[in-house]
């Protein structure tokens, strides 16, 4: 599933809730290799029944970086349109094929874990009188869609999170905690569009949690930012860098691929920064949608925040190639008949997918090279100031854990409280998180989503986005705590109008319709004209 995965789905009334899984036993298991790391071996021993089929995606591009796609085809008819899927990237096989399978973990252990625990249907201001308000978060510090109806006194459906400071158990909106429509209870519609942000796996729930946080920060830290709001800031890279990752722009510039580095910002003390870039001749793009690659990374240490930008950048630009360019292009690399597969078992999902992401990038992949790159030229490519790299914070960090660590801390000192949904198998073989920050937000610009930091930093840019006077069907109300109400001097509002605008055609920058479903629906149209 994708974060683009409506709630307005629901569940074939003929498919009985999901058996009880025994983690572990035989699978058919094709296109890995023989000698898989042990870590990979502990997230497919923790996966449900079913085929997993994996295959090597870097054919696709010149770049050459391992990157692999791996998929589970699921035994279970409970999860109807389920297609878990994982792409992972990095300097060797090794680490790429960790990264595909822990995101399938990643995908689909919230939805194991959630589903059968017991959920509370009351208010806050409900459970607040029996718990206290200490032990429920608090549905106006979730970042909010602006001008959402939800408050205090809201009925909603509520499951158990836990307080990492502490291991106190905090009841969290299951909107919020979940991640995939499978979680919710039948009928119950959450306030916003489920989104899988914040989500971490790893040898253990620390390492897991570290992940999570540190997606959340990136997210946090870039969102007005970068896409249809860049802000152009080139990070001047010409001194400071380690010969792993001068050697990596430096073959990349050999290829004819244009790297832009760009700073976000250093909050909290991390590095949060992304790269983008475009084939200096369009002839050389793999197919057109690639030149939306993006690559992201927020880290206490600088110098692995960039090489993991650049590797991300590398291996987006293979992903959105399989996933949106032509079938006969992604058939390349697959086995035969997997796309048609793919696809088949998908479909249910596909046919209930949003649908402004299918339009949007349905839009897109019929441009040229030259075309996309004119689309993305003033916003996404563009350079309007310079940041030495130097300059940017930097403490070292010997591993997963640390990083985490440093993160966690960062954002305790500064008065934020990190909560987790525990999604980890039995056994602790492998974590999996789903964390979660009241305080920092996502989603601001396609879902409106929108708390105190993000409206705050809108004002102190001067940006029209936020006003304030009388509501209007645009300029909905930012729901925020009274006590933030009182530090504005009264209610900000959110123009979503304007914000329609801005993100206008970029909005395939935001959200993806699932792998292989644009250029599926664009043979259909083909077929039938």
């Amino acid at each position: 599933m994708t974060e683009n995965d409506q709630d307005t789905r629901a569940r074939d009334p003929r498919i009985k809730a999901p058996r009880p899984y025994g983690f572990g036993g035989p699978r058919k298991i094709e296109g890995l290799p023989q000698n898989l790391p042990e870590p990979v071996r502990a997230y497919l021993d923790i996966l449900p029944p079913g085929r997993i089929v994996g295959f090597p995606l870097a054919p696709l591009d010149r770049t050459g970086i391992p990157v692999w796609f791996v998929s589970l085809f699921l035994d279970d008819p409970f999860f109807v349109g389920a297609m878990p899927s994982g792409i992972g990237y990095g300097a060797t096989d090794d680490e790429a094929l960790i990264g595909a399978v822990a995101e399938i973990a990643e995908n689909l252990m919230p939805s194991l874990a959630v589903m059968p625990r017991k959920k509370e249907r009351a208010s806050y201001d409900d459970l607040v009188r029996v718990y206290g308000a200490g032990s429920v978060a608090d549905p106006l510090t979730l970042c909010l869609p602006a001008g959402s109806p939800v408050g205090r006194g809201t009925v909603m459906e509520w499951t158990a999170a836990t307080r990492a400071k502490t291991g106190e158990i905090v009841l969290m909106p299951l909107d919020i905690a979940a991640t995939d429509y499978f979680e919710l209870s039948e009928g119950y519609k959450p306030f916003t569009n489920l989104i899988t942000n914040g989500l971490g796996a790893g040898p253990d729930v620390p390492f897991a949690l570290g992940h999570g946080v540190l997606e959340l920060l990136q997210r946090d830290g870039n969102g007005l930012l970068f896409r249809a709001l860049d802000q152009g800031v080139m990070l001047d890279v010409s001194q400071g860098l380690g010969p792993e990752t001068q050697a990596m722009l430096d073959r990349l510039d050999a290829l004819g691929i244009r790297v832009l580095p760009k700073f976000a910002t250093d909050q909290f003390g991390l590095t949060n920064l992304y790269v983008v870039g475009y084939d200096k001749n369009p002839a050389d793009t793999p197919v057109p949608i690639a030149l939306s690659a993006c690559g992201e990374a927020c880290d206490p240490d600088r110098e692995r925040a960039l090489r993991k930008a650049l590797l991300e950048f590398q291996a987006a630009r293979v992903r959105k190639a399989f996933g949106h360019g032509p079938l006969a292009f992604a058939e390349r690399v697959t086995p035969p008949g997997y796309v048609g597969a793919f696809i088949e078992k998908a479909l249910p999902s596909l046919d209930l997918e949003e649908s402004r992401a299918l339009k949007a990038m349905l839009e897109w992949i019929v441009l040229p090279p030259e075309g996309l790159r004119d689309v993305l030229k003033d916003t996404v490519y563009s350079e309007r100031a310079t940041k030495a790299f130097t300059d940017l914070p930097t403490t070292p960090a010997a591993d997963g854990h640390a990083r985490g660590e440093i993160a966690c801390e960062r954002l305790e000192q500064a008065g934020f409280d990190i909560l987790y949904v525990d999604c980890s198998p039995a056994g602790g073989a492998v974590g999996v998180v789903k964390a979660i920050v009241p305080g920092l937000e996502v989603e601001t610009m396609s879902y409106y989503r929108i708390g105190e930091r993000n409206a705050r930093k809108l004002i102190e840019r001067d940006h029209p986005l936020i006003k304030f006077g009388t509501p209007s069907e645009t300029l909905l109300p930012v729901r925020l705590t009274p006590e933030a109400l009182d530090r504005f001097g009264g209610q900000p509002l959110f123009d979503t109008a304007l914000a329609e605008s801005i993100v206008g055609s970029h909005y395939p920058l935001y959200r993806e319709p699932e792998s292989h479903h644009a250029p599926f629906r664009l043979e259909q149209q083909g077929r039938a004209a």
